[in-house]
């Protein structure tokens, strides 16, 4: 048994189509990591990983396929791991759905392919089937393959944590279902959404985060405006991270705040527009590239009222 007492093994077929499995399926754990990837293992280290395990299918005349099924510590973790990237289409999978029975703003797509590669989420389980050379017969082997290793696992909702997210702010903008990720280090939120080469916000894996976009319903050239909501294990650990956030991001601001700053939180305008701020118990709200004060107020006022809404669901 894995994580949580969770299965941590999938039957892989031997064969698929004109395709066999090697032998060997390698266990990569966390410390070595590095050693099977390179660079690209800050972003599993990121999520509570477990571990890999790596599984080769080759066939004649034919390129390889390539399985990676990362282990994690909770369903969470592994749709984090897919919602860093929701490009390709959604596929069904039999029994798993391309989109699960939830709110439309939800982005609870777990399959999808594209080019080669299909990414996948099924409960604590994240995987990736790929070649790198992609024919009418492998993509058939591929998402065989996919159906294979969601057999009989039971589907996850999204992380609950996604709920504080408002759909729609009453200034006109909607949220992008396809911009939605959920992490809890900085170096995926920076891969979404750079703020600072260092941990201003103090994320780590007992926190819980989500960066979102939302679209200006009217055309124009209104940009995009970005929202980021966090969780912290306690308020203290909450109270500290603002801290750090101004100190780093807004230093001659951060000598300005008040002492006792108002409760519907703290607004600057910036260059890239109008920021806004507040913490509420252990959550923190932050909006970026607000059109103005107004805008970014009812941002705030909408995500902070949806993390009370969750701690009192919590609680």
């Amino acid at each position: 048994m894995g994580p949580s007492g969770k299965a941590a093994s999938v039957d892989l077929p031997r064969a698929m189509g004109a395709w066999t499995r090697s032998d060997e399926v390698r266990r990569i754990s966390p410390e070595k990591i590095f050693d099977y990837m390179d660079g690209a293992g800050e972003l599993y280290l990121g999520y509570r990983f477990d571990h890999i395990d790596v599984a080769e299918y080759s066939a004649p005349g034919e390129d390889q396929i390539l399985v990676e099924l990362y282990w994690m510590e909770t369903s969470d973790d592994a749709f984090g791991l897919l919602s860093g990237d929701w490009g390709g289409d959604p596929v069904d999978l039999d029994g798993l759905p391309a989109r699960a029975a939830r709110p439309f703003w939800l982005p609870e797509r777990r399959a999808l392919y594209g080019a080669g590669l299909l990414r996948l989420w099924s409960g604590n389980l994240y995987a990736r089937v790929m070649t790198y050379r992609e024919s009418p017969k492998s993509k058939e082997a591929v998402l065989k393959l996919g159906r294979a290793i969601t057999a009989g696992r039971a589907n996850s909702p999204a992380p609950p944590f996604l709920d504080a997210l408002p759909s729609d702010v009453d200034t006109g903008f909607k949220l992008r279902s396809d911009r939605v990720c959920y992490f809890r280090s900085h170096l995926v939120l920076n891969s979404i959404y750079f703020l600072s080469t260092g941990n201003i916000l103090d994320l780590g894996r007992s926190v819980e985060a989500a960066t979102a976009s939302y679209a200006a319903e009217s055309r124009g050239t209104q940009r995009a405006v970005q929202l980021i909501i966090v969780r912290y294990p306690d308020e203290d650990s909450a109270r500290k991270a603002l801290v750090h956030f101004e100190q780093v991001y807004l230093p001659e601001k951060h000598k300005a705040t008040p002492k006792s700053p108002s409760v519907d939180g703290q607004f600057w305008e910036i260059e890239d527009g109008w920021l806004g701020y507040a913490r509420s118990g252990r959550g923190l709200a932050l909006v970026f590239e607000c059109r103005d004060r107004d805008s970014a107020g009812k941002f705030i006022k909408d995500s902070t009222d949806g993390l009370d809404r969750l701690e009192a669901h919590h609680e």
